[in-house]
């Protein structure tokens, strides 16, 4: 039996955040801060599942082709519908995830029903970019992804977290009643032996913090990159990524020797359709590139567009682990550095933010 099934017989407590299920029906258009949504945390199968819904799903809007501030992702034909906030409930270590969407009778939709989605950490910025740390981010074509117990992200109780949807209804009339579900189990930090501590990796090749990263890309085959450093050392342990149709593969090279330390390929139908990115997981001890600073690196985005007109909204995104070397030396976030705060588009910094829904 599948663990949506599951949930009455669970041993948790509840956490309500924004507006409680029971009081949205099904006619609730799920937009912004006072979207339904609901946390359970499972203590005894340890995991994390938030549920949001039941929501009304218009149709998209088809001249809207750019999604500004906390995009996720940038330019698409849509907008980001749900801009939760929330204090996560506990301290532990995250081990993956798996997204299920549901209709009115408990019946699977297609993940594309969501076009992406991301869980964000405003108290952690990322390696390479000085911006709020994406925990997952999860596309239309992105697959379940778990790791073993012997590897964690740690994140603290009371941390200050984000819940960021755009949905997928490209038909002309409205979707009723439609659930998501997200899945993330979870290892307790008095776990022994203790785990390796893990961050996520996000690289873009055409990140404009604000304005999104999708980009146009002419008939033909070719790539697009940018070169990027790391602040500190550590070893990729996995990684995946995120391509939009016609694309084939990303990748990241070390500029001084070309050599390619680690590839992904888009799965793909006859007609170039992008129906998922495969993984490519290094392991944990000894195992998977070792990153250094000072030295240059470059992530790369390959499409191939047989048709005659430019792909328009082509994107690069990669998604990864990151096992620092010394922990204490990941970089701090600065709430008041500008890219940061211009991240977060319309948002204050978490510092201002005051009484946010918790444990009830």
């Amino acid at each position: 039996m599948r663990w949506h099934h599951r949930l009455a017989g669970l041993a948790a407590f509840v956490i309500t955040i924004a507006t409680p299920l029971s009081a949205s029906g099904p006619g609730k258009v799920c937009k912004g801060e006072d979207a339904p949504m609901k946390m359970v945390v499972d203590s005894v199968h340890h995991q994390w599942i938030l549920t949001l819904g039941p929501c009304r799903i218009e149709p998209m809007d088809m001249s809207m082709m750019s999604m500004p501030g906390m995009a996720m992702g940038g330019e698409y034909s849509g907008k980001v519908d749900i801009q939760m906030r929330f204090l996560w409930p506990m301290a532990a270590y995250l081990r993956g995830f798996d997204l299920t969407i549901l209709d009115s009778l408990g019946r699977t939709l297609p993940q594309p029903t969501m076009h992406h989605m991301e869980l964000l950490n405003f108290d952690r910025r990322q390696l390479i970019y000085p911006m709020a740390e994406r925990i997952l981010g999860i596309g239309e074509e992105t697959e379940p992804a778990f790791i073993p117990k012997t590897v964690g992200l740690p994140i603290k109780a009371g941390t200050h977290m984000g819940l960021y949807i755009m949905w997928n209804n490209e038909t002309d009339t409205d979707m009723d009643g439609i659930y998501l579900r997200l899945r993330m189990p979870w290892s307790p930090m008095n776990i022994t032996p203790k785990p390796v501590k893990v961050l996520p990796f996000k690289l873009d090749v055409n990140l404009h913090n604000g304005r999104g990263d999708g980009f146009d890309f002419p008939s033909g085959s070719g790539s697009k990159s940018t070169e990027f450093t790391v602040p500190i050392a550590g070893r990729l342990i996995a990684i995946g990524g995120h391509l939009h149709d016609y694309g084939k593969e990303l990748r990241i090279e070390d500029v001084k020797t070309g050599r390619v330390i680690a590839r992904v390929v888009a799965k793909r139908t006859p007609d170039g359709h992008v129906t998922g990115v495969t993984h490519q997981l290094f392991g944990v001890l000894g195992r998977g590139p070792h990153l250094r600073p000072g030295r240059t690196y470059r992530v790369v985005a390959a499409y191939s567009n047989p048709s005659k007109q430019p792909i328009v909204g082509a994107m690069g995104v990669v998604g990864g682990i990151f096992a620092p070397d010394d922990m204490t030396k990941w970089p701090a976030v600065d709430y008041a550095n500008p890219e940061y705060v211009k991240d977060l588009g319309d948002i204050p910094p978490p510092n201002t933010w005051g009484k946010l829904p918790s444990h009830q």
